[in-house]
């Protein structure tokens, strides 16, 4: 049971990012996903949004660039390059991810990066908890969980990943095959 209510809540976050699978895929749709964002970006509601996640970033800008600069030279997960064109698709605004990646460059300018302590990676966390619930506020709404069905949350997953796969992020699938830890008949 306890394992049904963390996939429907884990689902549940999800459905806030989903959009319809039904359009069509191509590279000449991705620049129509582009204007649509663009468009998106100018609205109101997500303008404050983006204006409360910004107020929760801003301040920890120096943090989040010193993780991933530590990333980047100690652990080999990502390049800047392959992380700054991903950014592209980050819930960000584009003067606060310039400023990063601008934090960032120098770090790794410098050289050595230090670690962040824990004190750091907790303030972190925090505000990447925080960032979430703006972005999913019925994350936490366990009356509402317990009402999806599994069938319903898997259908949400798969159109979700469906949706992030024909905007041309090929590397989910074979993520979802061998780094993702499912069990195999969520594989299948």
């Amino acid at each position: 049971m306890k394992t049904k209510t963390l996939l429907a809540a884990m689902f549940l976050v999800l459905s806030g990012a989903v959009l319809s699978a039904a359009e069509p895929a191509g590279p000449g749709n991705t620049q129509a996903s582009a204007l649509q964002s663009e468009k998106a970006n100018r609205s109101g509601a997500f303008a404050a949004t983006l204006d409360e996640i910004d107020a929760i970033e801003r301040p920890l800008l120096d943090l989040e660039a010193r993780y991933w600069a530590w990333d980047i030279q100690n652990l080999g997960r990502t390049s800047y390059e392959d992380l700054q064109a991903k950014a592209k698709r980050w819930i960000i605004k584009p003067d606060t991810r310039d400023l990063l990646f601008k934090k960032m460059k120098a770090y790794l300018d410098a050289g050595k990066v230090p670690a962040l302590t824990a004190e750091e990676n907790g303030r972190l966390d925090k505000s990447k908890e925080q960032i979430r619930l703006i972005l999913a506020p019925g994350k936490g709404d366990t009356k509402l969980i317990g009402t999806l069905s599994m069938d319903y949350c898997i259908d949400l997953r798969a159109r979700y990943w469906a949706k992030r796969m024909q905007n041309g992020e090929t590397e989910i699938l074979e993520n979802a095959k061998t780094k993702w830890p499912l069990t195999k008949d969520l594989r299948a």
